[in-house]
């Protein structure tokens, strides 16, 4: 773990538990090595921080959205604390290609297959760039479920839980063919809706593969 990222976890941890009443379930489900990717549903803007900040002593890098990268101030924080800026929908791999080696390094990956945030809470369907990543990295899976009520407010109460790491592939696929893909997915989709209430559940809508 690096000592700017150590930092950034003691300077938010108090912060982000005093603005809101966080909950972690199934922590012992949380590997106590890197190497693994998490993977979780999209509530709002502060799952990127929420998920690490329970995982102690493990260093995460994350898929972000390019448009986060444009203050230049901003961009090198979050690149020092492991984000990896993404262009939505231009078909580009090379970003996911950077988290599957950082897996490969032993640090965890964190990604939000959804592609973005859910507006009405509900599980939507899954884009096959974190099947991408499983495949190419021969990662196991942890799955992950934010849930808290209504709108985020101050004190809002915030249920964090971790699933039981999925072994999804026996060796890295270095040319995974759609079939591969979706199963993939399929499984992590379940598996996050597993985590959920079912009136957050929603069922998997088939997609084109090549979407990241």
């Amino acid at each position: 773990m690096s000592k700017f990222y150590n930092f950034a976890l003691v300077v938010v941890r108090p912060i982000m538990h005093l603005c809101f009443s966080i909950h972690a379930e199934g922590k012992e489900n949380i590997p106590q090595q890197g190497g693994y990717l998490f993977v979780s549903n999209h509530r709002s803007n502060a799952d990127p921080v929420l998920i690490p900040l329970l995982v102690p002593k493990q260093q995460f890098c994350f898929i972000a959205k390019q448009e986060l990268f444009k203050n230049k101030l901003f961009e090198k924080i979050i690149t020092a604390l492991g984000a990896i800026a993404i262009d939505r929908g231009s078909g580009d791999l090379s970003p996911l290609d950077e988290l599957t080696m950082r897996l490969k390094q032993g640090k965890n990956g964190l990604i939000f297959p959804e592609g973005t945030r859910s507006k009405d809470g509900k599980l939507g369907r899954f884009k096959s760039g974190a099947a991408y990543i499983v495949a190419q990295a021969g990662a196991d899976v942890v799955p992950v479920s934010v849930q808290y009520e209504g709108k985020l407010h101050f004190r809002s109460r915030i249920t964090v839980t971790y699933g039981k790491p999925l072994h999804l592939v026996d060796a890295p696929l270095t040319e995974p063919n759609p079939r591969d893909l979706r199963r993939i997915r399929t499984e992590m989709h379940s598996a996050v809706a597993a985590l959920l209430p079912l009136e957050e559940e929603q069922a998997d809508i088939p997609e084109k593969t090549s979407e990241v």
